[in-house]
């Protein structure tokens, strides 16, 4: 079954529930792989709407809505991402037909899925980058400024998900995933130390540079940067722009 679905371009595997699939894919178009409870299964998704489900496990098989019921009543999912071309998301969709896993009446027929850049890079567990070969983003103002600093290459605002505002050659909506997760395991060890205070600043040197992370008002920045950035400049950048929030 699964081998009948587009191989597609992997962009990450991870552990969620479906609603966090659901608010996390607005510009995706592509399936959601799925592993539960001995069984595989697929969602197929576009711009955060679910157009098809299925699950099949050694004892049933789920299609439609049943599927898209039990996926809703595990609380974590392990899962990848696939992204979809336009003709591939057509292809999955007629294997989706033959398997009466539609959720939609016509949606076997959806308009070209969503335009844009290039998916990121990935490390090996598929956590995105800012990607290589994609054009860079022409963002004005403060982002914009950031990027004349020697040794930054990328730049994003985030909250609750979205990408508010980005500079540089980046993949916007995986750059958001990636450092939400940071951010999640961030939270994780403050939670078992408390003492150690708010959440300040975080960097890790990761494939060659540097991912810094840090709170901006209500929202966060993440940083990209050449591993010889110069620390007490990029620490001054982000102060200027956080009382400028």
């Amino acid at each position: 079954m699964m081998e009948r679905l587009p191989e597609g371009k992997a962009i990450g595997e991870m552990q969620a529930s479906l609603q966090w699939i659901f608010t996390h894919t607005s510009r995706f178009a592509g399936a959601v792989r799925i592993t539960a409870q001995d069984g595989e299964g697929f969602l197929l998704v576009q711009k955060g709407e679910p157009l098809a489900a299925y699950f099949k496990h050694p004892l049933k098989s789920l299609a439609g809505p049943p599927a898209l019921k039990y996926f809703g009543s595990q609380p974590i999912l392990d899962f990848g991402l696939r992204k979809y071309g336009p003709e591939e998301l057509q292809e999955a969709l007629a294997v989706s037909r033959e398997l009466q896993a539609l959720l939609q009446p016509g949606c076997d027929s959806p308009a070209a899925g969503p335009s844009g850049e290039e998916s990121g890079r990935s490390n090996g567990t598929g956590t995105p980058l800012p990607a290589g070969n994609a054009p860079p983003r022409q963002e004005s103002g403060p982002l914009a400024a950031v990027l004349q600093q020697p040794g930054v290459t990328a730049v994003a605002c985030f909250a609750d998900g979205l990408c508010v505002s980005s500079a540089g050659a980046i993949d916007a909506e995986y750059t958001v995933v990636f450092a939400e997760e940071l951010l999640r395991w961030a939270e994780s060890l403050q939670s078992a130390t408390p003492a150690s205070g708010a959440f300040m600043q975080m960097t890790i040197f990761y494939r060659g540079g540097n991912v810094i992370i840090a709170p901006r008002g209500d929202e966060y920045l993440c940083i990209f940067t050449t591993p010889d950035v110069q620390f007490g400049q990029v620490r001054r950048m982000i102060r200027d722009l956080q009382e400028g929030a």
